[in-house]
C-alpha cells in the first residue's frame, strides 16, 4: 500500500476480478471512498474497453506492403547477351580456324609465369564482382529496411 491505499495493480486486479483478490484488498476497498471510487473507475474503463467493437481490416495488407516495394528492374538486356556470346564464339572460331593442330605446341609453351598471372587475374575478377554483388544486396537489403 502506498499513503494507506491501495496500488494501482492492486485496484486494477479488483476491478478486473474481484475474486481473485486477497481479502485485505476487498476489506480496504469496501471501507476506503478513494480506493472505490478508483476501483469503479477501472471497472467503467475495462468495460468500455470490452464493449467496443473489435478491429476489422477490410483491405488486403499483403497487397498494400507489395505495391510500395519497389518493382524489380532488369539489368540485363538480353540483346547486349546474345551479342557478347555471339562475338566469344566467332573468335573461338578464328583462333582454331587460324592455329588448327598447332593449338596445342602454343599452349604447352605457355611459361608457368603466364598461367599463374591468369589465374591471379582471374581470382581478381571472382573478388572484385563478389564483394559488388555483396553491395549490392546490402543496398536492397536496407531498402527493404530489415535491418
Amino acid at each position: 500500500m502506498t499513503n494507506g491505499h491501495l496500488t494501482e495493480a492492486e485496484m486494477q486486479q479488483y476491478a478486473l476480478d474481484s475474486n481473485s483478490c486477497t481479502e485485505t484488498i476487498v476489506t480496504h476497498i469496501n471501507h476506503c471512498a478513494y480506493c472505490q471510487q478508483e476501483a469503479m473507475i477501472y471497472k467503467l474503463m475495462f468495460h468500455r474497453i470490452e464493449a467496443q467493437e473489435k478491429a476489422v481490416f477490410d483491405f488486403d495488407l499483403t497487397e498494400l506492403v507489395m505495391a510500395r516495394l519497389p518493382q524489380e528492374q532488369t539489368t540485363h538486356d538480353k540483346s547486349f547477351l546474345y551479342i557478347i556470346t555471339t562475338a566469344i564464339i566467332i573468335m573461338s572460331g578464328v583462333v582454331s580456324y587460324e592455329f588448327g593442330n598447332n593449338i596445342v605446341d602454343i599452349l604447352s609453351s605457355l611459361t608457368p609465369m603466364l598461367v599463374s598471372l591468369v589465374i591471379l587475374a582471374s581470382f581478381g575478377v571472382m573478388i572484385f564482382f563478389g564483394v559488388d554483388m555483396y553491395q549490392r544486396y546490402k543496398a536492397q537489403m536496407k531498402v527493404l529496411d530489415f535491418y
